[in-house]
């Protein structure tokens, strides 16, 4: 099959996130089962390679005319007319657009069409509640263009039981109607998790410092472990963004409401590049994400594939990833108090994090490797090709006016 899949980043060119990360990873899996992936994603760089991926860029700068009445539609007709410009040179068979910010909605206004699949990854909608306050006019045109998108493809998949029944409610379709293929990390059978070094127990965080990750109830958090284990060591990887109180950023908040004591023992790393971020999370001791809302957590097979324990909380797709006390530890979100206490416990217990680590790592291994991700993916493409081959016989994929 000839697949192109649009991401809003792609990681080490773009920015990072977990939609570039989840179709970096198709990508490159679909491509060892002998598929040619194009992956377009917004940027001004000239076309390139990534391993056997194929990556192109498109500008989507704002059109001031037409946004000012339709938010958003300037760079949705940026994206389509680079997919169809992928589509018509490439002749691809199938196009996978996330719902996230809706920009493939005009894709598939087009007269002759090529088969879509939307991915429904955490949605804005969704976002915009967790965060409180009033939408601004342009979040609710973000809204309104991802149920469009969505309600005109082909084929809505996601990757938990959990958030298909939110996505199902949220836009008003029979659960049935979306397919479940959960998430996939690359994994590594050959890989012997180093020797714990002497010294201070490190707990990792990975992703955006912001309100829906759980950052800030992680900061407060801090003191109370470092009452138990004064050596506790805390690094925070990811772009911090001003979501504490005030509208301070984590840096801010840690400098401004923290004794130097422990502000020595965080370490807001920043963004930092995969190889590094790979070896914080082969070497912490736990990982950890006290996430307000996940659609299913991808963070934490990313950490579990190197039999690091994790500690999660027990909201949207994570429990079915984080097996409480089996492959991990979760607590209430929004709680410090009972995500101190399961860091604390797993901090003082080397026996635990040992048993809880080699049940994650084989988690990941079993449930959740890359390959067999694109296998159910593949399955599910050729499944809804066969089914447009029979009711759309004749349809080409000329490139629209």
């Amino acid at each position: 099959m000839r697949i192109g899949i649009y991401t809003p980043n792609y990681p080490g060119l773009t920015g990072e996130g977990g939609i570039g990360s989840y179709t970096r990873t198709l990508g490159q899996a679909l491509a060892r089962l002998g598929h040619t992936v194009h992956t377009l994603t917004p940027g001004d760089l000239p076309t390139s390679d990534d391993g056997p991926l194929r990556v192109h860029f498109t500008r989507t700068a704002h059109m001031p005319g037409i946004d000012r009445i339709f938010p958003g539609a300037g760079a949705c007709w940026r994206v389509r007319r680079a997919m169809w410009r992928i589509v018509r040179e490439h002749r691809l068979d199938v196009v996978e657009f996330p719902n996230w910010e809706g920009y493939g909605v005009l894709f598939q206004l087009a007269p002759q069409r090529v088969t879509m699949v939307v991915r429904l990854h955490t949605s804005s909608r969704e976002t915009q509640v967790i965060d409180g306050g009033i939408p601004t006019r342009w979040a609710r045109w973000d809204v309104r263009r991802e149920r469009w998108q969505a309600l005109r493809a082909d084929l809505l998949v996601t990757h938990s039981g959990a958030h298909r029944r939110l996505m199902a409610d949220e836009l008003r379709v029979p659960t049935d109607r979306i397919r479940l293929i959960p998430h996939g990390v690359e994994v590594f059978p050959e890989f012997v998790r180093p020797l714990r070094p002497p010294g201070p127990p490190t707990v990792v965080f990975l992703g955006r410092l912001e309100h829906r990750k759980g950052t800030f109830e992680l900061l407060q958090a801090v003191p109370r472990v470092l009452r138990e284990l004064p050596g506790a060591r805390f690094v925070l990887i990811g772009a911090d963004r001003p979501h504490c109180p005030g509208g301070r950023t984590h840096a801010e908040y840690l400098r401004d409401e923290f004794p130097g004591d422990i502000q020595k023992q965080v370490t807001l790393a920043g963004r930092l590049p995969q190889p590094e971020v790979d070896r914080w999370l082969q070497t912490a001791d736990v990982f950890v994400a006290p996430s307000r809302y996940e659609s299913f957590g991808l963070v934490f097979v990313e950490a579990m594939r190197w039999g690091t324990p994790v500690v999660g909380t027990t909201v949207g797709g994570i429990p079915e990833v984080v097996e409480d006390g089996r492959s991990g530890l979760l607590v209430p979100p929004e709680s410090p108090y009972d995500l101190a206490a399961a860091l604390v416990k797993l901090l003082t217990n080397p026996d635990l994090r040992s048993r809880l680590g080699a049940a994650g790592r084989k988690r990941a291994e079993v449930e959740f490797s890359a390959e067999r991700m694109a296998r159910r993916t593949e399955s599910l493409y050729r499944e809804l090709l066969a089914r447009r081959s029979v009711t759309r016989p004749s349809e080409g994929t000329s490139e629209p006016i």
